[in-house]
């Protein structure tokens, strides 16, 4: 694996290109889902997005995919090759109203399955999440093989749209993604962006409790060049996130000392969930894309965000 994340995106986008690949991407005013169409747009991909809330792009267009008849229309007007389903609800939504969360997911990915039903030959890259294994023990790693016991509404969900789509779509690619930063439209809280904001305009960065969260961070290129990669693999789970294991407290000191902040610890503040680190030697072993050391990923981004700031 000696590529670089860029040089992976490049490779792969322009083998897509020559091959006519069509992408439909859900959610393309999101996080993952609006970096991915900047992409596609940049390298003249044959692409178009959706989403149920904003439409800024000309080829983004306004549509809920609960609606079950629009839904089928487009993808039957389309026919796309590759469906990358981005839109779905947040883990904050489905911890506030796991119902509604859950009843607009299941919808929207029944009506995608329902509609790809006529389109046999699609390949549908699923983004499911390590909240998946909440409720494992934390002091031991975790694989796709692990048996899951979701303690998390969000993972609940996410392992139940799992089964359901590999049981409807043979050649559906599943991610199990961890917490993921860089650059893009991070509608939810996102853990870098916020500690590095508040550096930047606070001169100082805090941290409830000790600090003492596990995290297991994704850089957005290394998303990407794996999406790609999905383009190829065989179909099944994989787990997608970084190499590194980190405490809160040890991120927050990697990111306040580029910014030469100083971190102050809210120690009567409960932490966050710690979720079990997620083994990535299956998807090594399938995929090509090379996953960027953490602090390096970092200083780049953090590089970024201090000229945008």
């Amino acid at each position: 694996m000696a590529t670089t994340a860029p040089q992976t995106i490049n490779k792969l986008l322009t083998a897509a290109k020559k091959a006519n690949k069509k992408i439909l991407v859900t959610g393309g005013f999101g996080y993952v889902g609006g970096e991915l169409v900047k992409q596609l747009e940049k390298h003249g991909i044959d692409y178009l997005s959706v989403d149920k809330k904003n439409a800024p792009g000309k080829k983004t267009i306004l549509l809920d995919l609960c609606d079950k008849k629009a839904t089928a229309e487009l993808i039957q007007k389309f026919r796309p090759d590759i469906l990358v389903h981005c839109g779905t609800n947040s883990a904050l939504a489905y911890r506030d109203s796991f119902l509604e969360s859950f009843r607009d997911d299941a919808a929207a990915i029944a009506n995608i399955l329902e509609s790809l039903s006529k389109l046999p030959a699609c390949r549908l890259i699923y983004f499911s999440s390590s909240y998946v294994y909440s409720g494992q023990d934390i002091k031991k790693p975790v694989d796709e093989s692990a048996v899951l016991n979701p303690s998390h509404n969000f993972g609940v969900a996410k392992s139940f749209f799992e089964q359901f789509a590999l049981r409807n779509n043979s050649s559906t690619v599943v991610f199990r993604l961890s917490s993921v930063f860089g650059p893009g439209n991070a509608l939810n809280p996102n853990a870098v962006f916020n500690m590095a904001k508040e550096c930047i305009k606070a001169g100082q960065l805090t941290v409830w409790g000790t600090g003492s969260r596990k995290m297991q961070y994704v850089y957005m290129s290394d998303v990407l060049a794996c999406i790609y990669e999905a383009f190829a693999l065989q179909p099944g789970i994989y787990n997608l996130g970084g190499s590194e294991y980190l405490s809160v407290a040890e991120s927050a000191k990697m990111i306040s000392a580029f910014f030469g902040a100083k971190v102050v610890f809210l120690k009567d503040k409960k932490e966050g969930e710690t979720l079990p680190f997620m083994g990535t030697a299956k998807l090594k072993r399938s995929a090509a894309a090379h996953i960027i050391p953490f602090k390096d990923s970092l200083k780049e981004y953090l590089s970024l965000l201090r000229e945008k700031l």
